[in-house]
């Protein structure tokens, strides 16, 4: 048996940033530039594969709406159907370009850096 002497220190634990925890992180950010700063989960019955958060805000006057798919940090790019490179599931893919298409600007997000450089 070891005398308690000989214990060393406790390996160090670092916890993988989640999905979720990236999403919480950018949103509080985001809500925080203003009462006008608005972010809501999307979600739907209906539809899968729709972003994770949709945002808006009048800024100067012009009225500024865009999605977020959040990507757990170090998710990889891979190639669509369309030879466009992205982190999401191809119907992911195929949600956000019916959104472009509808005026929307639609972003991956794996960093939260990223996340605040864009917006």
């Amino acid at each position: 048996m070891k005398d308690i002497g000989e214990a060393t220190a406790p390996a160090e634990i670092h916890k993988q940033m989640l999905e979720v925890d990236l999403q919480g992180q950018c949103v509080r950010w985001y809500r925080g530039r203003g009462t006008d700063a608005w972010a809501r989960k999307f979600s739907s019955i209906s539809q899968r594969s729709v972003p994770d958060y949709l945002f808006g805000r009048v800024l100067f006057g012009s009225r500024i709406k865009f999605a977020t798919e959040f990507k757990r940090p170090g998710t990889k790019l891979t190639q669509k159907k369309d030879g466009t490179m992205s982190m999401s599931t191809e119907a992911q893919h195929e949600e956000q370009k019916a959104m472009r298409l509808a005026g929307w600007f639609v972003f991956e997000c794996d960093n939260f850096d990223k996340f605040k450089a864009t917006v």
